[in-house]
């Protein structure tokens, strides 16, 4: 049996002149930091390496800071981390997201 009841979906974006942080950067964020690696981030979103890599660096360059912090490979492997700025950013857009949903919540109960 369908589920008719009614609910809502909200996407928060964050702008910089331009679209600067967003859903896309925040999971690809939180999968690093679980991660430590661009690259096994981008396969457990199941997107190209090429199309995190344009993902990060131009919420980079929108925000005008670095979000991640990475070694090159080699013999003890590459990796990748959070730098404060990005952990910082992610942290504040995840409570953002968090408070406008619960007042959305209430909102949306309220009127339907």
């Amino acid at each position: 049996m369908k589920d008719d009841k009614m609910t809502f979906k909200i996407a928060i974006r964050l702008f910089k002149g331009e679209k600067a942080f967003g859903p896309g950067i925040a999971e690809l964020l939180e999968n690093i930091e679980k991660d430590g690696s661009l690259h096994k981030a981008s396969k457990s979103m199941n997107i190209a390496y090429s199309k995190a890599w344009k993902i990060l660096k131009d919420s980079e360059n929108a925000l005008g800071f670095q979000l991640v912090e990475g070694k090159r490979g080699g013999v003890s492997g590459g990796g990748s981390k959070l730098s404060k700025n990005g952990y910082e950013i992610l942290k504040k857009y995840r409570e953002f997201e968090q408070r406008i949903f619960e007042e959305s919540e209430r909102i949306f109960t309220d009127i339907f």
